[in-house]
Order: C-alpha cells, then sequence, then structure tokens
C-alpha cells in the first residue's frame, strides 16, 4: 500500500477517536442529571378559582374564576459539588400569570348580589435545596427542603371596584421522583407541602379603602402536585411541559387601622385552588 494514504488513514482515524469517544460519553451521561442542569423559559397557563368565606353572612362565598395566561423561568443543577454530598440538588422557579378573573359575589351590608371583572396579576418564587437517591436503573428519589414567596394583585373592576394586594412566605419540603424511559425523556413526579406564613392583606382604591390598614393572617398550608416531561432534542437544547396543581387557604384576620377597628372590618378566610399546564424549551448545561 503506499504511503501517503496510509498516512492518511491513520490521521484520520487519530482524529475521530477522541470524538467518538466523547460521543459516546455524552450518549451513556445519565439522562436524569441531563434534565437537572438546565435552564428554561415556558409559557404557561393557570386556571384559577378563589373563594372567600363569610361566615357572619351564613356562609356566603365571594368566588372568582378564570384563566390567566403568563411564563415561568426556572433554573436547576445537579451534581456532585461535594464528596461528602453526591448528586446535590439545587432550584429555583419564578412564575407570572395576569388575567381577567369573573367575580361574583354581593355588597355589604345590603348583600344585593354584584358581578364583574377582577384584573389580577401573581408573582410565585419557590427555591429547593435537596440531594437526589438513585434508587435503580433510571430511577431518582430526590427529597429536598423549599422556601420562597406568593403574591396576588387583585383589582375588581366597575363603580364598587377595589384592589387588594396579598403576600405570603413559603416554608416547606418535597420530593421529586424522576424516571427515564430513554436517553432522551425524562418524567417527573413532584410533590410539596408549605406552611404559609407572614401572610396579609392591603386595600386601596378609594378614600375609605385606602384608610382600612392591612389584614395579618396565621399560619395555613399550601399544597402542590405536578407531573412534569423533559425530552433531550440534542447535546444542549431541550423541550419540556408538564402540568401542576396547587390548594391553600388564607386565615384572614381583622384590619389594623383606627378605622377598620372602629367598623370592625375583617378579611374573610378564603381557599384558592389553581391548576396549571407549562411548555417551554430549556438550554442544558
Amino acid at each position: 500500500m503506499p504511503k501517503k494514504p496510509l498516512r492518511a488513514i491513520i490521521l484520520i482515524t487519530s482524529l475521530a477517536l477522541p470524538g467518538a469517544a466523547l460521543a459516546d460519553g455524552m450518549a451513556t451521561q445519565d439522562p436524569i442529571l441531563r434534565a437537572n442542569n438546565e435552564i428554561g423559559l415556558a409559557a404557561t397557563g393557570t386556571l384559577m378559582n378563589y373563594q372567600e368565606h363569610i361566615t357572619q353572612f351564613n356562609g356566603q362565598t365571594d368566588i372568582e374564576s378564570g384563566w390567566m395566561p403568563g411564563f415561568q423561568v426556572k433554573y436547576s443543577l445537579m451534581g456532585d459539588y461535594f464528596p461528602s454530598l453526591p448528586n446535590l440538588y439545587f432550584a429555583v422557579n419564578y412564575d407570572y400569570s395576569n388575567g381577567n378573573l369573573h367575580y361574583q359575589g354581593f355588597l355589604l351590608p345590603s348583600r344585593a348580589p354584584l358581578q364583574g371583572t377582577d384584573s389580577g396579576a401573581t408573582n410565585r418564587v419557590v427555591g429547593r435545596l435537596g440531594m437526589g437517591f438513585s434508587l435503580a436503573q433510571s430511577w431518582m428519589l430526590t427529597p429536598y427542603l423549599a422556601g420562597g414567596y406568593q403574591n396576588w394583585d387583585r383589582s375588581l373592576q366597575g363603580p364598587y371596584g377595589y384592589k387588594e394586594k396579598y403576600s405570603a412566605g413559603l416554608v416547606g419540603a418535597g420530593f421529586m421522583l424522576q424516571y427515564a424511559p430513554t436517553q432522551q425523556l425524562v418524567l417527573s413526579a413532584n410533590a410539596q407541602g408549605f406552611a404559609v406564613i407572614g401572610g396579609g392583606m392591603t386595600p386601596s382604591g378609594n378614600l375609605l379603602q385606602d384608610n382600612l390598614g392591612t389584614a395579618s393572617f396565621g399560619t395555613s398550608g399550601e399544597e402542590r402536585v405536578s407531573l412534569d416531561a423533559d425530552y433531550r432534542l440534542n447535546s444542549s437544547w431541550h423541550v419540556y411541559g408538564g402540568l401542576n396543581f396547587t390548594h391553600f387557604n388564607y386565615t384572614g384576620g381583622p384590619l389594623n387601622s383606627p378605622l377598620a377597628q372602629l367598623l370592625g372590618v375583617a378579611e374573610p378566610p378564603s381557599s384558592t385552588n389553581l391548576f396549571g399546564m407549562q411548555l417551554g424549551v430549556a438550554y442544558g448545561f
């Protein structure tokens, strides 16, 4: 065989081997770790149902419900950052929603029926810190501690309209169970529970509302479950989506201004249900 073609074959082979080894290493990398090391942006939609329970009027209820579009930003890391803590997990999620809700309630003290539109916006940010445990091939369980913050700017339109700002802190824990049926696809089930702490509501919008002060809430609970899927398109890009359900209560409480105390004005207890979905794209690293 001529020497030049032989040298060319040896050169091509020597250049191809490192690339082949790298590709093989990427192919055998844990797909769950791939899915847990990414930054993503998703379009979201949330069906919100809010109910106030006014016990002094035979349990008569104000109800608000409707669809709120929005977006989500997420960032997550998982890796062996400390020798004694393998698969250390950190994640932070921010969700924003904005939309018009249908309001069905009544006027006080006449208790005349009132219907209207509530233009509202919600913000929610939650961070997690935990550690992943491999249960079997392609399975991982990650328990974690979590904390965050949520608020809702509520603005009832019309001649009887007013504004209310709700906010609360979140402290709790949860776990994430993940399964990778293929090298590209990772399925996740997530459950978390929170204590809702430091909550409150501040009304505004007219002369009376502006002088009622703030209602402070007691500690209550919040539960959230979700099902998600992450599909790797190539070495860097993923698409992901999922469904989630959140339920929480606010205890309500008296407003703290002298005027509110004179009038006996209080924020009633309430419950909120959120059914959400998201679809987005993520960059893996």
